[in-house]
């Protein structure tokens, strides 16, 4: 898995990663009934695209995070590294 992109939504915390197959979408939305869990692409009211026993797919995004060679901000690389180790 190789990250392509990472973008932050103004809704109080969705991350989107984007990477060379699926795009991701960490949830850590302002009042959300899921915090740290992960969604298939933005997260839906229903939460029917909510990622079950992502454990797998956590490491594999915790590895490609370690190897995204970006001017992305390193803070918010390691931020989302913890929020997602913490499901794990």
């Amino acid at each position: 898995m190789k990250i392509t992109d990472i973008e932050e939504y103004f809704d109080g915390g969705t991350i989107e990663i984007r990477t060379d197959d699926k795009i991701y979408c960490f949830d850590n939305r302002l009042f959300t009934e899921t915090p740290y869990q992960l969604y298939e692409d933005y997260p839906k009211d229903d939460n029917s695209n909510l990622i079950e026993n992502s454990i797998e797919i956590q490491k594999e995004l915790i590895e490609a995070l370690n190897n995204y060679d970006d001017d992305y901000s390193k803070v918010i690389i390691n931020i989302i590294n913890e929020n997602l180790k913490k499901k794990i």
